[in-house]
């Protein structure tokens, strides 16, 4: 069964990014999204109603726990958690060329384009599995750099792993994946992941539980912020619940404000009616300052 959840849009494009006198017409498939705002409108904004967008079904837990992307960096060896019973997947941001791993700590592993697969061995004893207690290392070649892992085995179901793309590869990977897109549909894209939950390994992801005083009856809390480096876009993902005892509808112009972001681009709303005890997500997008 599907459901309707409506995710309205506020897009206000910066001057220092869109020249008012010079904005082109907003690309053929954007003609369904909602109004874009030049920067003459910024100060009134005039919000257009968009068609509602069919979504599968979602549970809460979305925007209770934000997903978890955490991506190792080459620089250091990382200690990391793997089942000690199901087979864990490690994810290369690029092309794998090998995998070192021993075989008398009771490792087995291989690996597969941008994928390797590790698994501890059980060993039966009087009828009864026993699952590996021992951490071991693991070495993997990847996009041409060496990772390394303290892998510590656990009893926990299987593990997905992510490796970061080397810092000198971060900028042309975010570059090249916004490429020739003009800025409102940048805009759009890091809001598509962000709903989705699944980002690059190129992005920098991290999650927090902050709460913002943004007004008396809404309670807003920041869960995660990602940020597209050499981009110079950030994406803030709120959790907002409604404190009052009545059915409660949001407007994006509400989270226009500083103690959100001082340069924000756009605002996304999932779900704009609140009932009662209940919480949506609300995604903002803002502009970087680019280190030079």
């Amino acid at each position: 069964m599907k459901i309707i959840i409506q995710i309205s849009l506020c897009l206000l494009l910066a001057a220092s990014s869109v020249q008012a006198e010079e904005a082109p017409a907003p690309p053929a498939d954007l003609k369904d999204q909602p109004s874009v705002l030049l920067p003459q409108a910024v100060q009134s904004p005039v919000i257009r109603e968009p068609e509602p967008l069919k979504i599968s079904t979602m549970t809460n837990d979305h925007f209770d726990n934000p997903t978890t992307v955490e991506f190792i960096s080459p620089d250091m060896p990382s200690i990391v958690q793997l089942s000690n019973r199901d087979i864990n997947r490690i994810v290369c941001s690029g092309p794998m060329s090998d995998l070192i791993y021993s075989e008398e700590k009771g490792v087995t592993g291989h690996f597969s384009g941008n994928s390797a697969f590790i698994k501890f061995k059980a060993e039966e004893l009087d009828g009864l599995l026993t699952y590996a207690e021992t951490p071991s290392e693991l070495f993997i070649v990847c996009n041409g750099a060496v990772y390394t892992l303290i892998a510590e085995p656990h009893p926990t179901s299987s593990v997905t792993l992510h490796l970061a793309a080397p810092a000198k590869d971060v900028f042309k990977k975010n570059i090249d994946h916004y490429k020739n897109m003009p800025l409102e549909k940048q805009v759009l894209q890091i809001i598509k992941e962000g709903y989705e939950g699944g980002y690059p390994s190129s992005y920098k992801v991290s999650n927090a539980d902050t709460l913002i005083p943004l007004c008396g009856d809404l309670s807003v809390n920041l869960m995660q912020t990602v940020d597209v480096e050499g981009v110079g876009l950030r994406l803030k993902q709120f959790k907002v619940a409604s404190t009052k005892d009545e059915t409660m509808e949001l407007k994006e112009k509400t989270f226009l404000s500083l103690f959100i972001s001082e340069a924000i681009l756009a605002v996304a709303i999932e779900d704009q009616v609140l009932n009662t005890g209940e919480a949506t997500r609300v995604f903002v997008v803002e502009k970087r300052e680019q280190s030079q």
